[in-house]
C-alpha cells in the first residue's frame, strides 16, 4: 500500500474544518479517513479532528474483528464529539462527516457518515462506494433534483446525518474485494462538488498518491473552491489473500445502514452482518443451538437410564 493526502481551506474560507488520516494502523491494516466538520467558529475544526483521532485510536486498541472494530470506532468518535459539545457549550451544534476505508488484506471495508465520498478506481472504471447523507442527495434520489442542480443548490452543504450532532447516528457499512492496482480515493464535498468522478480517476491513475491528492486540491482551488478541500489516495500494489476470522455478507458493494447509539444494539447488527467464523461461533449459528440445554439434559437422562439398567442387570 502507498498512501497520500492533503487538505486546504479553499479559496473562500479562511478556516479549514476538514481533517484526514492516511496510513497504516498497526494490526488493523491501511486506513484512509476524511472528516468535514460543521459548527460555529472553530467548532467544526475541533469536531473533525477529535472524530478522526478517536477513530484511529479506537481501531488501534480494538481486539474486535475489523468490520466490528470500524463500527465501534465510529461509535467512539460520536460519543467523543457529542460529549465534548455538552462539556463546552460554546461548541453546541458541532458535528462532522466521517468516511473511512480500511484495507484488511483482500477485503476493503467502508464506514460512512455524511456527504464526504469514497471512490474505488479500478483501471478506467470508477465506483462510488458511498451514498451522500444530505438534503440535496435525498432530493436527487427522489427525482426532484438533477446531479448538476444538486451541485449548485444553495442547500448543498446541508447534511442529514453526522458524527457528534446527536447521541445516535446512521452508519453505512459495506465491503469490496481488493485487487492489485486498485486506487481508493476519499474526498470532502469541497472536492466532489467541483471534480467529476472521471477526472478524479484520471488524476489518481496518472500520479502517485501524494501527488494525486495535491493535484485534486489544486484543481478544486483553480475552480474557485468555495469550501474546504481534502483528498486522500491509496494505491494497492500487492494483495496478500489471508483467511479471515469473519464471514462476508453475500453481496459486495451493497451498503447496509445501521443506527448506532450509546448501546451495543447497532454494533451487534454489524456483528451479525460480518459474523465470526470460529468453531464456537459456527456452533452458535446452528439451528439446534437454542435447544442445547434441552438436548444436553435429555442426553444426561439417557445416560442415567442406561447406567441404571446396567446396574440392575
Amino acid at each position: 500500500m502507498v498512501s497520500g493526502g492533503g487538505t486546504h481551506p479553499g479559496r473562500v474560507r479562511s478556516l479549514n474544518q476538514d481533517y484526514f488520516f492516511a496510513g497504516e494502523v498497526p494490526g488493523r491494516g491501511h486506513l484512509a479517513v476524511v472528516a468535514d466538520g460543521m459548527g460555529g467558529h472553530t467548532a467544526g475544526e475541533v469536531a473533525s479532528r477529535r472524530a478522526v483521532e478517536t477513530l484511529v485510536e479506537s481501531l488501534r486498541r480494538s481486539r474486535a474483528q475489523p468490520p466490528v472494530a470500524l463500527a465501534r470506532a465510529a461509535q467512539a468518535a460520536n460519543v467523543e464529539v457529542y460529549n465534548y459539545a455538552l462539556e463546552n457549550p460554546q461548541n453546541k451544534g458541532m458535528g462532522t462527516t466521517l468516511t473511512a476505508v480500511l484495507i484488511d488484506d483482500q477485503v476493503g471495508l467502508v464506514g460512512h457518515v455524511g456527504d464526504s465520498r469514497a471512490y474505488l478506481v479500478r483501471g478506467s472504471e470508477v465506483t462510488r462506494l458511498t451514498v451522500d447523507h444530505s438534503w440535496v442527495a435525498d432530493r436527487v434520489r427522489q427525482g426532484l433534483l438533477s446531479e448538476d442542480e444538486a451541485r449548485r443548490h444553495r442547500w448543498r452543504n446541508v447534511i442529514t446525518n453526522a458524527i457528534g450532532a446527536t447521541p445516535k447516528f446512521r452508519l453505512d457499512v459495506l465491503y469490496f474485494e481488493v485487487r492489485p492496482g486498485d486506487r481508493l480515493v476519499v474526498v470532502s464535498d469541497g472536492v466532489s462538488m467541483l471534480l467529476d468522478e472521471q477526472r478524479v480517476a484520471q488524476v489518481v491513475n496518472e500520479l502517485d498518491p501524494e501527488a494525486a491528492a495535491e493535484r485534486l486540491l489544486d484543481e478544486a482551488n483553480e475552480r474557485g473552491a468555495p469550501d474546504n478541500v481534502t483528498a486522500v489516495v491509496l494505491r494497492v500494489d500487492e494483495v496478500a489473500a489471508r483467511p479471515k476470522r469473519y464471514d462476508l455478507p453475500g453481496t459486495p458493494l451493497e451498503p447496509s445502514s445501521v443506527d448506532i447509539g450509546e448501546t451495543l444494539s447497532g454494533i451487534r447488527q454489524v456483528e451479525d452482518g460480518f459474523p465470526s467464523n470460529g468453531p464456537w461461533h459456527r456452533l452458535r449459528r446452528h439451528p439446534w443451538f437454542p435447544y442445547r440445554f434441552w438436548i444436553l439434559g435429555s442426553a444426561y437422562l439417557v445416560v442415567l437410564l442406561l447406567l441404571f439398567l446396567f446396574w440392575r442387570g
